[in-house]
């Protein structure tokens, strides 16, 4: 199945095709439907299985729909939040954002909250106006702890390798902005394994999602590591 077939505006397939993605891996032509149908999503996955375009694409589609709707708004607002255990998975999930809104007549406003770089700068930008966030934990609690970024408007709540996060000692961070962010949204997580403290976490963000395992045995074997 082609990426022309998931209901995919052109501009959005034109990015795909010089970014050299070809056919969607099993993820992608799971997730991307329903989530254009506004599903919440638990998804099971392993690493390398191409879940950040399953969640990213579909993010994209739906904000070139409300352009479309000319309820595209001068000054943007954060209408998706995506939290990453890393700095590195932040990096490479706004670049994915930016990958593929490359040929949108008005792109959306991506801002990257991490640690590592000017808090000055980062919070420069929020008040600039943005309509994507892609954060670690840690630092968009200083952020917000400094009341300098508004929520009200979030849309899309995305939460990606959750199991990695909860491992590294996120959850009472992760709480904490459970209990900021607004109640009517639509969430996404994606985690390479459901544990006791996954499905805690999960129960916590969203009581009605539709649950995916990808079990895709070649991944992995795809993959080369270096150090």
């Amino acid at each position: 199945m082609p990426f022309s077939q998931l209901g995919l505006n052109p501009k959005i397939n034109k990015a795909l095709e010089k970014n050299a993605y070809k056919n969607p891996t099993l993820i992608q032509e799971k997730v991307i439907p329903l989530v254009l149908q506004n599903n919440d999503i638990m998804a099971k996955a392993q690493t390398g299985s191409g879940k950040t375009a399953s969640f990213v694409l579909p993010i994209l589609q739906l904000f070139l729909d409300k352009e479309e709707k000319k309820e595209y708004k001068s000054k943007a607002k954060i209408s998706t939040l995506v939290l990453t255990p890393t700095r590195e998975l932040a990096l490479q999930v706004s670049k994915a954002f930016i990958d593929f809104s490359e040929y949108f007549v008005n792109k959306p406003k991506i801002v990257s909250i991490i640690g590592g770089e000017s808090l000055t700068q980062q919070l420069l930008d929020i008040q600039k106006g943005c309509d994507i966030v892609v954060a670690t934990t840690g630092r968009l609690l200083d952020i917000l702890d400094k009341k300098q970024m508004n929520l009200s408007n979030l849309e899309f709540f995305v939460l990606d390798e959750a199991d990695k996060m909860l491992d590294l000692g996120f959850e009472e961070e992760l709480d904490k902005i459970l209990q900021i962010i607004p109640n009517n949204r639509q969430n996404l997580l994606f985690s390479a394994t459901f544990e006791k403290k996954v499905e805690n976490i999960a129960s916590k963000i969203t009581q009605k999602a539709i649950f995916l395992s990808i079990e895709e045995k070649s991944i992995v074997q795809n993959i080369t590591q270096r150090a």
